[in-house]
């Protein structure tokens, strides 16, 4: 508080002894003001002729050369004084000020206005100045003086900045022990938000946030305007990027012309006008349309928000869901220990009580962590479910390195692995597939598999994920299926996600030099963002675009391709002609094998219990198939008239299916709705074909004949075909450049 008072004195003392200065002070009781709701987001214009200085300033390079700079002490005011603040500052009242209390805060030295290493100095301003909000404007972001290096501050009630945030929702970005990047895409301004415990915990955070920024050719830094306050648990730092310096119409002459040069004042939610003309004319839609002239895009903060989960500089800890119960049975292999100090060994028994808390050891708990030391840790999880609700469904006793978590969800506990992300890959590649497959297979994986991986976290962070859009009407049942399933952990065990199935599976020697040859690398898209790459056992010939199975979005990356080396000619499969005479014959493709040596790759020995993959047939009766369709859709369409494709995608994948029935006609869609309706766990895939035998006694067929192609989503990577792919020579970036047109490798860490 002591830096407050002595500031408050030298504001009294300069107003007393410099005339000039007293007056714009003055001058700021007769400002007009007026208010604006924009969007949701309120702001203030304030008409302030002292401010045509610094609004109309040039600050073109010749501009600066020419004048001598105004913030060095021997070219300031002779009656102007300051206080000298940490290492090399000096505040000094700014003499054209905007608020009741306004300083300027310069270096002692002759450098450029840079962030970057600064951020530690702003946030230790914000908590010495109590009551005020320390601000940076960049150079070419509203810096009246870019070759000198200064911040600005003025009294924090003057700014709707923390009315506008504190109304707004914020989406957590990323989180350590004592700082929180989170985004605020809400509003009409976008803005980053970082609330730390200390100055160097922000600072920090910042220094992650930046190398994310774009820079534009010949600056040296991103365009942004930051702001800073103190907060009751630390500072909080808000920034604004931009990608203009002024509005198109910024001018003095000319019609429709204002002279309008937006700061960080204007981006705390007051916009300053220094001619009265434009304060009369200032209205909702002119500070709109300011706004998405000067700062960025949703589609350029989505690249941000992309770079941020991907652009990681160690390698990140991950939150594997593994199993979910009334009561978990787990035994510890080592010792572990909470966080407040209560160690264990051995078997334990987690249950919930009916307050929904966790009981262990006679105690009572809102959540557990425990962890250990020993780098070699290990814990073992009865009762573990794989392929659920896939016909080679069953339970497992699994063993898992690294620390458990156990929370609770709902009515049950779920119990989460956190382990590193190369040390997952390890046991998804061996999960997902035989760990004796090829090297060039096994590295292509490695690659798409922590691609995926990153992608959903990214999904996770930016707020994006969450339930898919559904259509249901009285005549159609249209359903997406992701990962709304679970938003307390970044991934499940099970292929719901990707297998994972800890170190029960064998690896080898093999899966860890394919893990470690491709560390950190990661497929990107054109805009940089990882790629959300997916996988299947066998496509049947022809891949699914993204946007027929999972979510209604495209994906350059994950169009249409033939299996085979010939990858632009095969037939539109959308038309059912096409389709049938696909899918009833088959046609050369790399997953079109038998070959015991590439499926032993790809196929564990329970994938194995089922013998076909590219063709493949099932057979039901009457009965069979309107008892199975009633009970998997809850719909109760009376004796099956026939199944009838509505419309397909690319590779023949049914995407909206017909069932008429005695009852009831209803579309259903999407993949795999369709696949979990017609099965008792999946059928193998959705694209298909249907013969249905002659008319019965009742009038309807007495049985129906699906002929398949496929097993899975055929999405992405064919497991079948890039096995084949790499036992035949070909390399990892061939496999992915096949599977992934237009995706780049690139490092996401080192």
């Amino acid at each position: 508080m002591s830096l407050t008072k002595d500031v408050e004195s030298l504001i009294d003392r300069q107003l007393g002894r410099w005339p000039d200065a007293a007056a714009n002070y003055a001058a700021l009781a007769g400002v007009k003001v007026k208010e604006f709701d924009v969007d949701g987001m309120y702001f203030k214009v304030q008409f302030n002729p002292a401010r045509a200085v610094s609004s109309g300033a040039k600050v073109d390079a010749a501009s600066i050369k020419a004048r001598p700079c105004f913030l060095c002490a021997g070219n300031r005011p002779a009656v102007q004084s300051g206080i000298e603040w940490g290492d090399g500052y000096t505040i000094l009242i700014n003499p054209f000020p905007i608020f009741p209390r306004h300083l300027t805060i310069p270096r002692d030295s002759h450098v450029p206005q840079a962030c970057e290493g600064a951020v530690a100095d702003m946030l230790r301003l914000a908590v010495d100045l109590v009551g005020y909000t320390v601000f940076y404007n960049g150079p070419r972001c509203g810096a009246s003086a870019p070759d000198h290096f200064h911040f600005q501050a003025g009294n924090s009630d003057f700014l709707p900045l923390q009315r506008n945030i504190e109304a707004a929702e914020m989406k957590l970005l990323r989180q350590d022990d004592s700082a929180r990047l989170s985004l605020i895409d809400s509003l009409p301004l976008r803005m980053f938000v970082i609330d730390s415990a200390t100055p160097a915990d922000g600072a920090s955070m910042f220094s992650t946030l930046l190398k994310a920024l774009p820079v534009a050719d010949g600056d040296y830094e991103p365009m942004i305007n930051m702001l800073a306050y103190a907060t009751d648990y630390g500072t909080r730092l808000v920034v604004v990027p931009r990608r203009r310096h002024r509005p198109s119409f910024y001018g003095t002459e000319g019609d429709g012309c204002m002279m309008l040069s937006p700061a960080s004042v204007d981006m705390g939610g007051v916009f300053i006008t220094p001619r009265l003309e434009d304060f009369e004319r200032m209205d909702a839609d002119i500070i709109r349309r300011v706004i998405d002239e000067l700062c960025l895009s949703q589609k350029d903060i989505d690249v941000i928000v992309g770079k941020l989960v991907c652009d990681i500089s160690v390698e990140p800890v991950i939150s594997v869901g593994i199993v979910s119960g009334c009561e978990l049975h787990v035994g510890l292999n080592n010792t572990y220990t909470t966080a407040t100090g209560v160690c264990a060994t051995g078997p334990q028994v987690f249950t919930i009580t009916p307050d929904r808390r966790i009981l262990w050891q006679g105690c009572e708990y809102d959540e557990i962590v425990l962890d250990t030391a020993d780098s070699d840790c290990s814990f073992e999880v009865d009762d573990v479910v794989i392929g659920v609700n896939f016909h080679w469904e069953r339970k497992e006793r699994q063993r898992f390195i690294r620390s458990l978590k156990i929370i609770v969800e709902g009515d049950s506990l779920t119990l989460i692995n956190l382990i590193s992300l190369e040390d997952y890959l390890k046991s998804v590649i061996s999960s997902e597939m035989s760990a004796t497959a090829g090297r060039e297979f096994l590295m292509a994986h490695a690659v798409i598999s922590r691609s995926w991986l990153i992608a959903q976290i990214r999904k996770s962070r930016s707020g994006s994920a969450g339930p898919c859009p559904c259509t249901v009407t009285e005549d159609e049942i249209v359903k997406w299926y992701d990962r709304e399933d679970h938003l307390n952990f970044d991934v499940c065990a099970d292929d719901h996600c990707q297998r994972y199935q800890g170190v029960t599976r064998q690896t080898t020697p093999a899966v860890g030099e394919a893990i470690d040859a491709t560390r950190g690398l990661v497929l990107v898209d054109e805009n940089g963002a990882v790629c959300d790459a997916r996988f299947s056992k066998c496509c049947g010939g022809v891949f699914e675009e993204f946007e027929n199975c999972w979510e209604p979005v495209h994906h350059s990356y994950l169009e249409a391709r033939l299996d085979d080396a010939d990858e632009d000619h095969f037939p539109d499969l959308r038309v059912e002609e096409n389709a049938r005479k696909w899918i009833l014959g088959r046609p050369a493709a790399y997953c079109n094998t038998s070959d015991p040596d590439i499926l032993g790759q790809v196929l564990n020995n329970y994938d194995r219990e089922t013998h076909d993959f590219y063709r493949w047939r099932v057979d039901y009766t009457q009965a069979r198939l309107a008892g199975l369709i009633r009970e998997r859709s809850g719909v109760d369409f009376g004796g099956i008239v026939a199944l009838e494709p509505v419309e397909r995608g690319t590779s023949g994948r049914i995407v909206r299916l017909r069932i008429v029935g005695t009852k009831r006609t209803m579309i259903i869609g999407k993949e795999l709705e369709i696949r979990r309706t017609l099965s008792q766990s999946h059928l193998y895939s959705s694209a298909f074909v249907v013969e249905a035998s002659p008319a019965d006694a009742t009038g309807l067929p007495a049985a129906f004949t699906l002929h398949g192609a496929g097993w899975g989503h055929g999405v992405g990577l064919c497991q079948i075909g890039a096995a084949l792919m790499g036992a035949r020579g070909m390399t990892c970036r061939d496999i992915l450049a096949h599977y992934f047109p237009g995706a780049i490798l690139s490092k996401a860490y080192s």
